[in-house]
């Protein structure tokens, strides 16, 4: 604010003091102060959450700079206060990159303050999903105390270990009673276990033995999946009880959200009804029909038609307009009309084929619960239409948990940025063929496993 003040008047000769400008924008500043706290908490703009991502960072504090701004006009226009426009333009303008830098400079100095600490390392028991993405999240926030240097997997009835790293170092295979001498050796002072099974008596005699060698052991929920419950830990008489709920949205969160839904795909189909007109028309010149109607499932499993442009997105080498409408992804925008008609959402878990959902867990239809959308949070981490449904999901259902209007704007913006990177860098663009096949496989084992388990 200080700084916008001084931009404006600085080369001005009003004879009022700079401290006297301060003061009259006291209120202001208290406004956009209050707006900010409340947007802060509400979106989470600490810049470390979901990692350092320079375009979520961005898109969501753009989002709060605006609804700052809009408070601060309301506010003026309230008080019949007048603000100079361009402190107003100078202020908003300086919000967005000095809070980025203020942002990677925290970063940076957590980051080289827990840097070589070795009291941070840790190896995890587990080499499934779950122990994946855990070691994933944790290379992605370098405040928390953690340093992954390697996995403990079990193999058989005996416990082994494989330390590696991003570069992907040999995988060395121990027994239980060489692992506490390698962990030793290794430094790591802490144990995460992300393991779906513990039937085994290895686990609790390795957990025993790294108790008595100081190594802190952590513990991942085994109903880690059950996402759209509310986890609180309660303790009865030292007996860790794991209590799950689920969460209850507040009650106006859908009629919000299919309002802003309404506006802003109006808005955007009158603002590329052009761009529309021209692909459709160069569709039409090459195959006569402009629009296929692909059977999709929307919230609650419910079938309905969605609507793309006639390209064929799969095939190996298109022609020159059919590349272009492909690398910018522009065969999805006629989706727009079936957010108009409620068939979908600007912004959600996209809608996949029946077939797929035929081969769905129970915590992956869980995803069914909103409606799809043209674009969603599992889009701007780079997933698609070829990636597994399992990958998707655990996107979208962050995305229904932690759903606000303030994380749609931002994930429209995230998208904008998302299409740009695409559509310059051919090889990402590029889409390989579907592993549905190889999806259709994994689910059949573990539906085998189950039963045999049962």
């Amino acid at each position: 604010m200080g700084l916008a003040i001084g931009l404006r008047y600085a080369r001005t000769n009003d004879g009022i003091s700079f401290t006297r400008h301060i003061q009259a924008y006291g209120l202001m500043a208290l406004v956009a102060l209050s707006a900010w706290v409340l947007v802060y908490f509400r979106i989470g703009l600490d810049g470390f959450q979901g990692g350092w991502q320079l375009s979520a960072i961005l898109s969501k504090l753009i989002v709060a700079d605006v609804f700052v701004m809009i408070v601060v006009l309301a506010a003026a226009f309230i008080t019949q206060h007048y603000y100079s426009r361009l402190v107003l333009i100078y202020f908003a303008a300086l919000l967005i990159p000095g809070l980025v830098l203020v942002r990677f400079l925290a970063r940076s100095l957590v980051g080289f303050r827990s840097h070589g600490m070795t009291g941070d390392r840790c190896v995890i028991l587990g080499n499934g999903p779950v122990a994946q993405e855990l070691a994933r999240k944790i290379a992605s926030h370098p405040e928390l105390p953690f340093q992954v240097v390697g996995f403990v997997f079990q193999e058989e009835t005996e416990i082994s270990s494989g330390f590696s790293s991003p570069l992907g170092l040999p995988i060395t295979a121990v027994k239980t009673l060489q692992l506490l001498d390698l962990l030793a050796q290794q430094k790591v002072k802490k144990l995460i276990i992300a393991m779906s099974r513990l039937e085994s008596p290895e686990v609790p005699k390795l957990i025993a033995e790294c108790e008595k060698a100081s190594i802190q052991v952590y513990l991942v929920p085994r109903f880690y999946d059950l996402y759209l419950s509310k986890a609180e830990l309660v303790e009865i008489d030292g007996l860790p009880l794991l209590s799950l709920r689920e969460r209850n949205p507040f009650r106006g969160r859908a009629a919000v959200k299919r309002t802003t839904d309404f506006i802003l795909s109006l808005g955007l189909l009158l603002a590329i009804s052009p761009l529309l007109l021209v692909a459709a028309l160069m569709v039409y010149r090459k195959k006569g029909k402009v629009f296929l109607v692909e059977p999709r499932c929307g919230k609650d499993g419910i079938r309905f038609g969605m609507y793309r442009l006639n390209v064929d997105r799969h095939t190996p080498n298109p022609a020159g307009c059919e590349r272009f409408l492909i690398r910018w992804s522009l065969t999805e925008l006629p989706q727009i009309w079936n957010v108009l008609r409620g068939d979908m959402s600007l912004v959600g878990p996209r809608p996949e084929s029946a077939e797929r959902l035929n081969y769905y867990s129970d915590w992956q239809r869980q995803r069914l619960k909103v409606r799809g959308g043209v674009t969603g949070l599992a889009q701007v981490h780079g997933l698609r239409e070829h990636h597994s449904s399992e990958d998707k999901a655990r996107f979208d259902l962050q995305y229904i948990l932690n759903w606000s209007l303030f994380l749609d704007l931002s994930l429209l913006l995230q998208t904008v940025w998302t299409l740009l990177v695409r559509g310059l860098n051919p090889e990402t663009a590029a889409a390989p063929s579907t592993n549905f096949r190889s999806e259709r496989k994994q689910y059949l084992s573990r539906e085998v496993a189950d039963a045999n388990r049962t």
